[in-house]
């Protein structure tokens, strides 16, 4: 009842600004850019209107006369004078939703694809133009046209990469939003962060930790059956796999640690060696997916590997107690880049970029809130906060990469829910 309560009190507080702005048409607000098109859609019955918005932007914001290509962006209408949520995808966004700060501050929204994800993306992928600045940039334009509009509270946020991106425009752009709240966001700052691999000598019980090892192990030794189990399930989901399946298998192996704690994927420690090579390769399968590896996958992949392998950071796996079991990797860290687009040279991480990012934080310190889960990998690399005084780290100790506000222990879903209230009471 006191959630229910706080939650109403919130909304009120945040909505006070634009009692003044008369209703008017989203469409006739279109109009007047020629590079904005508005389509009235079906969607979450929570709002008042949906729209399917294509915004044009530069493929190169430093040279507009490179081209332009479309940006998916979907709108959705409450009130004019409520606040709104700007959800900044990571990836793509094919279809519409309501985010959970959304339902809790019973707001407008608006999703935005990331650029060259999904539909937003020319015919040919300039990739050289995927780059942090110009995805803040595309963020700035969507922001900058919609503020004509909507004059109450911006809240920014993004789950994981999207957490992620927030940060990145918030950095950039650090005065033309009110708040933003990222949910279980990485920030790496290496190529393959070590933070993402050394967290696997620390989470959970020793016993689990031994488990997990001893169970990869045994899968590899009941490699003959596991590829057959394999090869079957490719050809019964009509999924291929360009490295070949002896290699994705192996990968998977390596991946499955890593999978099973960034999704809760319940450990339960007992005797591998007398399991049998079907029930191996079923527990296998429930810890993670095998198309993440596939060609049909790697469409939709391809833009992340390529920001992972030049800005973003991503992490490698730790292969030194498997080696002897593997064929395709004798080292001791296997990369993950190997699922990365093949384009005419090989990829250059730049450490240039995330440096850039902190120091615009730091330097700005504007009002943010990062929700973590404890258990999740990508919590290694959360954000240093150190120094900042208008940043909220919340951190959920049994949590994984399905952290949300509504998931959290009650007294932090509480904490949460005051910091929204009394940081956007503070807003300019």
């Amino acid at each position: 009842m006191m959630q229910r309560a706080r939650i109403a009190f919130l909304v009120i507080i945040i909505s006070f600004s634009s009692c003044s702005v008369k209703y008017s048409s989203l469409i006739s607000l279109s109009e007047s850019d020629e590079k904005v098109s508005f389509e009235k859609v079906g969607g979450d019955t929570a709002f008042a209107d949906n729209y399917l918005v294509w915004f044009e932007q530069p493929i190169n914001h430093d040279n507009p006369f490179e081209g332009t290509f479309k940006q998916r962006v979907w709108l959705s209408h409450k009130a004019v004078d409520a606040p709104l949520v700007f959800v900044t995808e990571g990836y793509s966004a094919p279809a519409i939703y309501q985010s959970e700060l959304a339902a809790l501050l019973e707001s407008n929204q608006i999703v935005v694809e990331h650029r060259f994800y999904g539909a937003s993306a020319p015919a040919e992928i300039p990739w050289q133009h995927l780059t942090i600045e110009q995805a803040a940039r595309d963020h700035h334009n969507i922001v900058e046209f919609f503020q004509q509009y909507y004059k109450s509270a911006w809240i920014s946020t993004g789950i994981s990469k999207g957490g992620q991106t927030a940060m990145i425009h918030r950095a950039f752009y650090p005065s033309e939003i009110d708040l933003t709240l990222t949910y279980v966001a990485p920030y790496n700052l290496e190529r393959e962060d070590e933070r993402l691999v050394d967290f696997f000598d620390k989470v959970g019980t020793q016993e689990e930790r031994d488990y997990i090892r001893a169970f990869q192990i045994e899968v590899l030794k009941h490699r003959e059956n596991m590829l057959s189990y394999f090869r079957a399930w490719a050809e019964e989901n009509g999924v291929s796999f360009k490295m070949g399946i002896e290699q994705a298998f192996e990968l998977a192996v390596l991946e499955y640690p890593f999978s099973i704690r960034q999704w809760c994927v319940p450990i339960v420690p007992s005797s591998v060696s007398s399991a049998s090579s079907r029930e191996l390769f079923d527990q296998l399968y429930r810890g993670i997916d095998f198309r993440y590896f596939s060609t049909q996958e790697s469409i939709a992949t391809a833009p992340y590997f390529y920001q992972a392998y030049t800005q973003l950071g991503h992490y490698a796996y730790d292969a030194s107690y498997l080696k002897q079991y593997l064929k395709y990797y004798n080292s001791d860290r296997v990369s993950s880049d190997i699922l990365a687009p093949r384009l005419a040279g090989p990829l250059i991480y730049s450490g240039e970029a995330i440096k850039s990012v902190t120091y615009r934080l730091q330097k700005s310190d504007p009002r943010m809130i990062h929700i973590v889960g404890e258990k999740d990998p990508w919590s290694a690399t959360t954000p240093d906060i150190s120094g900042l005084k208008n940043t909220m780290l919340i951190s959920d100790p049994e949590g994984c990469h399905l952290t949300r506000i509504n998931t959290l222990p009650e007294e932090l879903r509480d904490k949460v829910l005051y910091l929204i209230e009394h940081l956007l009471n503070k807003r300019r």
